[in-house]
């Protein structure tokens, strides 16, 4: 089975379906439907028919599971203004999303060999395919990105070796297209807070996002988008369903059920997500006849979906109640300086998030698009006191954003012009700030202006240029140092040949300090974490050039990619005196490095493979007499491959793997020798993941995940083991 292959088409239209809400129905398209306003590139020939239902470069069908982002690259889609005028301008846009990626840094839907950025689509039965139960975790598993877990259930994601002490801010989380960032840290919260429930795919961008996305589209953009009702509707019924459920060890469960419908105009979708685990018991102590009952989690989300011709509306609630594992004296510079992690603390949020989208096509080269969200967080964590034998603490924090964004895209002919403006106002409770310093003054409101152009003097040529303006209004009491921000980039595409490709681009980002950055006075265990008012935005500057080729008939798929990064007013914790740290800019850093990816079709076993190596150089320049040195969380050398094979029509097997190398961790022990304080080095380890399944019937699968199945010893960060080889087993059902 393969898709249809369309020819490049004179308008690329949409508007980033990384900010649309949804998706209709995955669908494909011939040639005859689409304008022939200029000559069209040569297509490539159709893939072979008999490779893996996840090979690379398999074209998409609705009746069957999506293929996995590394063979996307040469697949050509249709025009969405092609489309009916009834239909919505982010539905058409978003119908393209088993064909291509187009979360792109110009928030238009455009074919992914003319996107300027190192982008990445990865499906839900990818994600799912590592066994991994959080997008931190199932993530790390793909070319590029990296995840540490460690103390307190902090989970960082990061990209290109840009990553920040297990506060993820450097790295932007979009849902549908609307933020999930943290309006107190900045922070996305990549475990069991944020569940991986009702997927149907994961946007990438590595590299700065900051020319549309504004703040914290530092190193990338990760966009999860979720299934809509016509994506359970299938042949041509009103309805349908699927249900899921998980279990294994350490009486873990994960149960999804999902059911749509349609009545006259009106699409529905309500979905139930559940998850619990009495956790790894990572620290369990046989010496001292310790066991380690605080890595339990408990999870529940309900959410709903309506849609209504152009009219989509959706929201979602999560309760969770989280341990947090502990016990043990670890002296590490981290969210709270040295901190001693007490066996009996417990986290519990609640998460509220809602919003509506509409779009109207004004004129035949006009369409416009609105959208307003809303987040709502609670958290609270009852912290054990081990130091005075008081009762348990229980700081409160609340979070509430408002927000909305307005675009309109202009086609004409060769030149495609998006632009608009967004808003967010967020206001954060929490008592733990800076003397001085109200309640009422932890607030900030960011208006955006943001244009992004496309240019195609000749069909092999893709002139791209785009800017954003940011206006921070945060009282000058919390950021003294404020600034405006203004984020550039430019970018080339050739295509040589149809199946050879160049392109290079510049990029700018920002990242301005979070209000937690600027304002938090919080006591934690034995150590204290402040804020500071005086720190300047950070800023990063990218140089990109990278080459795609697809020989054997685009069997094979192999890139190069080259980047350099250079990054300005870090924003980390020092360590004053004590077990006192605050926030402060701590100099430039620099990172260079390159990424090589292969990927090929098998038709003859059945199989596809995905191989990728990433080697980075990340430093920390010279500052304020500190030597340069490397930069925390940044591996040299990391490689990712993953391997999939069918057995016919019935079976599959599955197979991921990373390779990480030695890398630096911001925690510090004493030399023996010198007794001097020492950054901790940890030594690279190699873990590997795998599914294999059954289709049992039509619309039933069975599996069995194995997750770090050579039982690896190894530490993510310092003192945080890895969990152990874990079994589960999976039965899914789709009708």
């Amino acid at each position: 089975m393969h898709s249809t292959r369309i020819a490049w088409l004179p308008a690329l239209v949409g508007l980033m379906c990384g900010l649309a809400s949804g998706s209709g129905a995955a669908q494909t398209s011939s040639a005859a439907d689409a304008p022939k306003a200029r000559k069209s590139l040569p297509l490539p020939p159709p893939a072979t028919s008999n490779v893996p239902q996840r090979a690379p470069f398999t074209g998409p069908a609705t009746s069957r599971p999506l293929p996995p982002p590394s063979g996307l690259a040469g697949v050509d889609i249709p025009d969405p203004l092609a489309a009916s005028s009834d239909s919505s301008l982010e539905e058409s846009v978003q119908q393209l999303l088993s064909e291509a990626v187009v979360s792109t840094a110009s928030k238009r839907s455009q074919r992914i060999a003319d996107v300027p950025m190192t982008i990445s689509w990865i499906p839900a039965e990818e994600l799912e395919g590592t066994g991994q139960f959080t997008l931190c975790e199932a993530i790390q598993y793909f070319p590029g990105m990296e995840c540490r877990r460690g103390s307190m259930r902090k989970a960082a994601v990061s990209a290109r070796g840009l990553g920040s002490n297990y506060l993820s801010n450097r790295l932007l989380l979009l849902k549908d297209g609307r933020p999930l960032t943290d309006p107190w840290t900045g922070q996305f919260y990549a475990d069991e807070t944020t569940p991986l429930s009702n997927l149907k795919q994961i946007e990438v961008i590595r590299g700065p996002g900051s020319s549309l996305y504004g703040s914290n589209a530092f190193s990338g953009v990760i966009n999860i988008i979720e299934r809509q009702p016509s994506d359970l509707m299938q042949d041509g019924r009103n309805w349908g369903t699927d249900a899921r459920l998980l279990v294994g060890q350490d009486r873990t469960w994960r149960a999804q059920a999902t059911a749509a419908g349609r009545g006259g105009p009106v699409e529905a979708l309500v979905n139930y997500y559940g998850f619990g685990s009495d956790g790894p018991q990572l620290f369990n102590d046989p010496q001292q006849n310790l066991v380690d009952t605080n890595e339990d989690s408990l999870v529940h989300q309900v959410s709903g979906k309506v849609q209504v011709k152009g009219l989509r509306l959706d929201a979602d609630f999560t309760t969770a109640e989280i341990g947090r594992p502990g016990g043990h004296q670890i002296s590490t510079v981290g969210n709270c300086g040295r901190c001693h992690y007490t066996p009996d603390d417990v986290e519990r949020v609640q998460n509220f998030n809602a919003s509506a989208q509409f779009d109207q096509q004004v004129s035949d080269n006009v369409r416009v698009f609105a959208q307003a969200y809303t987040l709502f967080k609670r958290r609270q964590v009852e912290m054990e006191n081990a130091f005075n034998e008081e009762n348990p603490q229980a700081p409160l924090g609340k979070r509430r954003r408002l927000g909305g964004e307005a675009r309109a895209l202009l086609s004409l002919g060769d030149l495609t012009v998006t632009f608009g403006g967004d808003y967010k106002n967020d206001l954060v409770n929490n008592p733990n700030v800076l003397p001085g310093l109200s309640l009422d003054e932890t607030q900030q409101q960011i208006l955006g202006g943001f244009v992004d152009a496309e240019y195609r003097p000749i069909s092999q040529l893709v002139l791209s240029a785009g800017a954003r303006y940011d206006k921070y209004m945060i009282p000058e009491t919390v950021w003294q140092a404020r600034t405006d921000q203004i984020s550039p980039r430019a970018s080339v595409v050739f295509h040589a040949r149809p199946d050879l490709s160049f392109r290079a681009n510049y990029g700018r980002a920002f990242r301005a300090p979070t209000l937690a950055e600027l304002a938090i006075n919080q006591q934690m265990y034995a150590a204290t974490l402040l804020g500071n008012g005086n720190l300047n935005a950070e800023t990063l500057d990218t140089l990109e050039a990278s080459v795609d080729f697809w020989p054997f008939d685009r069997t094979v798929r192999l890139t190069g990619t080259g980047f350099y990064n250079l990054a300005k007013n870090f924003i980390n914790q020092e360590l004053l005196f004590g077990s006192t740290s605050q926030f402060k800019n701590v100099g430039d850093a620099r990172v260079t490095g390159f990424e090589l990816e292969a990927a090929a079709q098998v038709a003859a076993i059945n199989s596809s493979f995905d191989v990728a190596y990433q080697f980075l150089d990340a430093r920390a320049l010279a500052f304020a007499g500190r030597p340069e040195r490397p930069l925390d969380y940044a591996p040299q050398h990391r490689v990712y491959a993953r391997g999939r094979t069918n057995f016919g029509k019935f079976a599959f097997a599955e197979l991921y793997a990373i390779y990480v190398g030695d890398r630096f961790d911001p925690g510090f022990l004493e030399n023996s020798d010198t007794g001097e304080l020492e950054q901790v080095k940890l030594p690279g380890y190699f873990t590997a993941t795998a599914r294999v399944g059954a289709n049992v019937t039509k619309g039933l699968t069975v599996s069995v995940l194995g997750s770090n199945l050579f039982n690896a010893k190894y530490e993510e960060s310092h003192g945080f083991p890895a969990p152990p080889l874990s079994v589960f087993s999976e039965v899914k059902f789709q009708y």
